[in-house]
């Protein structure tokens, strides 16, 4: 074992006080006195009121130790869990790490060194309600649960990084440092990351928003250097990356986490260093709240703790997918009253679930207004009555004949609405083409026409991705529903953006009380930034200023500092802007840099520059040039008496030596490790104001919102604005893509005011994505981080009541029947499906190529040996779509070639860009880049402005295909092999989509005999056989004449298909008959 422990900062020092032993001149973490304070301002630091009570934390004895060996996490298997309880409540060997707890609270969300270190498993309690736990069945044992679980999901691999990242630090300790060197890094556990070596603190910096921040350089290789690193992918803005320090002395390891600000490459950094070798990035802290993390790094910056350092690059790691999600657990379970919690976690199991209709309905003489629904000619007054449901078969009820009757919805729609309707808690089930978001629509139009006109609420309408909720939004607007409110930034609709919420609160008149709220707060978040930026230079320049040394000063050397401050007596008058501190300490800056108390037209100089960086609220130029005189004669006035007290003649005698050893005597008497820790608070005022700058702005954004009648948003969204939409008191919410929306995520939607919570989705389809496979449900059914809450409920033993729409209208029926075979039994083709068309050129519209081509087998230590492809495949696949394409009208936007596997994806991609214009979704390519099948820089796959979409061949993995269609759907199984392996291919989800996307054809590439050892396929190939669809060749045809047919064994076969030998004849415009051959004429 390596002697390197996890590093325990000292504790805070600094005296802290609650909030009523502080005077009342200082209010929210803000000292309306400033500078002229009497109190030691460095000792007001607060307890913030919503501090929670102490927590029951482990013990501090335990101190795990670094191991040369490879991390052990055992991947794909819960066998990396520990059901020994949490925290002193663990049995075994007490607490595992600083960081193990009892309550949830308790743990920070990112993971301590302690933690990194630990070579006991998790503690990870199962969803099991009969699991032995700390808390009894309920709510709170429910956050619990979903919060360790959505943690270990993202903080494993961190965790992996971080641990290998501090084995290759060790090891380098005693090994030369190399100007060039492999980046590039690969943990026990197959994680690929980035580590850039010999890191070194440049600079302390001090941002308007983020407050501390610093400026790292490293070696950078020789493949980053210049503008290479740009394009390298490492280190994007808003990403996350961790400081990984070795202490010289005591070999203690500290970790530390950022979000990338700006990279700068070693062309930017030349200037500082003179050479190529070193860039640089500049980073603010991930946690802004830990102070400990910002005095720890200024004690790095002056060298007062003396370490090694490698910087750790997390790939496409974003602090916001998750870290916002788990705060808001933890702060639900201080008061788990989220909405339907004794539903979605009962006290005790239960086989009997009532459901009733939502409490706004329940009120006397509510009626559904159904009036939007209506035909076109029908203008008869249309309502419905709210009703308590029993049983499950709506179908013959006289409201949803009516529905049927009078509205186009068809009858699954109709019993989706009238049930969604009557329950509080209400789901509903969408097969893929059954109109989900048309169902979605419908609801929002009937609950917001029936909403009592004296007390409206906007209804909440959410969704996993932007582009779903863009398309909700959007067919809302095609109903005439126009108040609608966007949330967030990442839509790319250029319709959306009169209804940015930026753009609707930018348009709303300001109260007198906003106005100055606002004014206040940013008044003081900008004073607060200039003294961090003062402090920041003088930390990170060994020279502290005027703002860092006054304190002291005044408190050892009380003639100095009067001396100072006479110079900058300003009268009552002026003291607004004396308050700014923008040229406090002007006097003090003048003596450091040599200046000469009878010159006072030097002096003024130098006020005058700093006078030049101010604003002067509320006057003209004139009035500002007079207010500079005010001042300046005042200064004048002091002057004439500055010299005649002692101190001052003493003083401004020095020379300009002299006065710099005065003042690295007055720096050196201070404590340097205050000094740090006074930058570390003053980072923790600027973030509460900060904070209290947003509250400002949410008051507006409030009142904003409260107009509208819609308001969109992701499911990272709502947690991002969760006060905001908190303070509406929402009372409905409408979760689309409900079925791919982790069940901690939704919970965190359900705010405590919602009384209709309508969810749909398809649970049948692709569950919620996760990368820790220990957890998933196809690896084991104890954990399921993977099931959402739909799910859960829909197959819960309680039988939870769920709508479902039967009606498709995507499928040419003979594709649908595929659907049918598997999960789809019920589903019923709409009349306009027959109309499909069949898919020119080939003779047969659903086919299965079966073949006993071998799957390729990879180097074990490439890239490739996680994925699988199958060359034979890949073949094919080309050959049939630029058959498609050259010969039959097809364009490349009308085909969409599956594969379950990023391997299969790369070498489809690699080998399609020859002759096609290939587009990959953001998530395949971000996978492909992950695991180096795609470099980073590579344009394959980007969308192009110069091409439209329906321009470019559409290649994606199947879990990346979700929501989505095409006309022709070709479908590379990949797995072929004597082994009998299938891989995730057996998956049911994956199985149902694959099979759902096509409208016009669906062609599979596939070892039938393989394949259909699972249960799911096998029902699909029967379908094959029975309708004989399946062999060893495709049947390709003339798209003019279809019965001449040829049969293609062989890639290469379909360039050998010779043009039709019947003359064309079609008439033309000019009266004559086309004598050509196998040509196609647009009418």
């Amino acid at each position: 074992m390596s002697g390197a422990m996890a590093h325990r900062p000292d504790e805070p020092t600094l005296e802290s006080k609650s909030l009523s032993d502080l005077c009342e001149s200082y209010v929210h973490g803000f000292c309306q006195f400033h500078d002229g304070c009497p109190m030691n301002r460095t000792h007001c630091i607060h307890l913030i009121d919503e501090t929670p009570p102490p927590l029951p934390t482990a013990p501090t004895k335990l101190r795990n130790v670094l191991s040369m060996e490879p991390r052990k996490a055992p991947h794909n298997t819960d066998a990396c869990f520990d059901d020994d309880g949490p925290g002193i409540l663990s049995s075994v060997q007490d607490a595992r790490h600083d960081n193990d707890h009892v309550l949830i609270q308790a743990i920070r969300i990112l993971p301590t060194t302690d933690e990194i270190l630990a070579h006991r498993w998790p503690y990870m309690p199962t969803k099991a309600h009969d699991q032995t736990h700390h808390f009894p069945p309920g709510p709170e044992r429910h956050l619990d649960g979903a919060f360790r679980q959505l943690r270990y999901e993202n903080m494993e691999p961190l965790i992996d990084y971080c641990y290998h990242a501090m084995q290759q630090l060790v090891v380098s300790r005693n090994q030369p440092q190399l100007l060039d060197y492999q980046f590039g890094q690969e943990t026990a556990q197959r994680r690929r990351y980035s580590l850039l070596r010999n890191a070194a603190f440049e600079e302390l910096m001090f941002h308007e928003y983020k407050g501390a921040m610093v400026r790292l350089s490293f070696d950078c290789p020789r493949a980053l250097q210049g503008s290479k690193i740009h394009s390298s992918g490492l280190f994007e803005q808003g990403m996350l990356c961790a400081l990984v320090g070795l202490h010289e002395e005591t070999n203690e390891l500290s970790t530390t986490f950022f979000e990338v600000h700006l990279r700068e490459s070693t062309d930017a950094m030349k200037t500082r260093t003179g050479n190529h070798s070193r860039a640089a990035v500049q980073l603010s802290f991930a946690d802004r709240n830990d102070i400990g993390s910002v005095s720890r790094c200024a004690s790095y910056m002056n060298r007062l703790i003396k370490a090694s350092f490698v910087l750790v690059d997390f790939p496409n790691v974003l602090l916001a997918g998750f870290a916002l999600h788990l705060d808001r657990l933890q702060k639900m379970a201080l008061a788990p009253n989220f909405a339907f919690a004794s539903q979605i976690a009962p006290s005790e199991p239960s086989t009997v679930v009532t459901v009733l209709p939502p409490k706004y309905a329940t009120k006397p003489n509510f009626q559904y207004n159904l009036q939007d629904l209506r035909a076109k000619n029908d203008e008869a007054y249309f309502t419905m009555r709210p009703t308590q449901l029993n049983g499950v078969n709506h179908e013959s009820q006289p409201a949803i004949k009516a529905l049927m009757a009078r509205t186009s919805l068809d009858q699954g729609q109709a019993v989706a609405l009238y049930e969604s309707l009557n329950r509080d808690l209400a789901m509903t089930q969408g097969p893929p083409g059954t109109g989900k978001t048309f169902l979605g629509v419908s609801l929002a139009q009937v609950i917001l026409a029936s909403q009592n006109k004296a007390d409206p609420k906007p209804i909440l309408v959410a969704s996993q991705t932007n582009r779903a909720c863009d398309d909700f939004l959007h067919d809302l607007t095609k109903k005439g529903i126009n108040k609608i409110a966007r949330v967030g930034g990442a839509s790319k609709e250029d319709w959306i953006k009169p209804h940015l919420l930026r753009e609707l609160s930018g348009k709303m008149k300001l109260t007198t009380i906003e106005r100055y709220d606002i004014n206040q707060a940013r008044r003081q978040v900008d004073h607060l930034a200039r003294d961090g930026l003062g402090w920041a230079e003088a930390l990170s320049k060994d020279m502290l200023g005027w703002h860092s040394l006054k304190d002291h000063i005044k408190t050892h050397h009380s003639e100095i500092f009067d001396h100072f401050a006479s110079l900058e007596t300003i009268d009552d008058d002026l003291t607004d802007l004396r308050r700014t501190k923008r040229y406090s300490g002007f006097a003090y800056e003048f003596w450091v840099s040599g200046g000469d108390i009878k010159d006072v037209n030097a002096l003024l100089d130098v006020l005058d520059t700093l006078l030049g960086h101010c604003e002067v609220s509320n006057r003209s130029a004139s009035s500002s040039s007079q207010f500079k005189e005010k001042i300046f004669a005042a200064v004048k006035c002091n002057t004439r008496f500055a010299t005649s007290i002692a101190s001052g003649d003493q003083i401004w005698s020095l020379s300009v030596e002299e006065r710099h050893r005065m003042v690295g005597q007055w720096i050196h008497e201070l404590n340097p490790l205050k000094v740090c820790e006074a930058f570390a608070e003053l980072h923790r005022r600027h973030q509460a104001a900060v904070s209290r700058k947003k509250q400002a702005h949410l008051t507006i954004d409030a009142r904003c919102l409260s107009q509208q009648q819609i308001i969109g948003l992701t499911s990272t969204g709502v947690v991002q604005n969760w006060e905001l939409l908190n303070s509406l008191k929402l009372r409905t919410i409408i979760i689309e893509e409900a079925s791919e929306c982790l069940e901690a995520h939704t919970i965190c939607s359900l705010f405590s005011t919602i009384e209709h919570a309508i969810f749909i989705g398809d649970p049948l389809q692709l569950r919620p994505q996760v990368s820790e496979m220990a957890l998933s449900t196809e690896n084991s059914a104890k954990y399921r981080l993977d099931e959402s809450l739909f799910e859960r409920m829909m197959l819960s033993e309680s039988k939870f009541p769920v709508s479902k729409l039967n009606v498709q209208r995507r499928m040419h029926p003979e594709i649908a029947d595929l659907s049918r075979a598997g999960d789809y039994d019920y589903l019923i083709d709409h009349e306009l499906t027959t109309l499909n068309p069949p898919v020119v050129g080939m003779a047969d519209r659903i086919y299965w190529l079966d073949h006993r081509h071998q799957e390729d087998r990879p180097d074990p230590r490439s890239p490739m040996s996680n994925s699988h492809s199958n060359r034979f495949e890949v073949a094919f696949c080309a050959a049939l779509v630029r058959y498609l394409i050259e010969h039959n009208g097809y364009s490349l936007g009308e085909i969409v070639i599956l594969t379950p596997y990023n391997g299969q994806l790369a070498a489809l991609a690699s080998r399609l860009q020859e002759s096609c214009s290939i587009l990959l979704s953001d998530k395949d390519r971000e996978a492909l880049i992950d695991i180096n099948l795609l470099p980073a820089d590579s344009k394959l796959g980007c969308a192009k402005a110069s091409l439209d979409l329906n321009n470019m061949l559409r290649v994606v993995t199947v879990d990346n295909f979700q929501g989505e269609e095409a006309k022709v759907i070709i479908f590379s199984a990949v797995r072929s092999n004597v082994l009998g392996k299938v891989g995730f291919l057996k998956t049911r989800n994956r199985i149902n989509v694959a099979c759902s996307r096509a409208r016009d054809g669906f062609y599979v590439l596939g070892n039938a005999s393989l394949i259909g050892s699972v249960d799911h396929w096998a029902k699909r190939i029967a379908v094959f056989r029975e309708k004989g669809m399946i062999g060893g060749s495709f049947r390709a045809c003339c798209s003019r004449h279809p019965e001449r047919t040829f049969q293609i064994f062989e890639p290469e076969q379909f360039q050998q298909i010779s043009p039709c030998p019947h003359l064309c004849g079609e008439s033309l415009s000019c009266g004559h008959h086309c004598n050509e051959r196998y040509v196609t004429h647009l009418v």
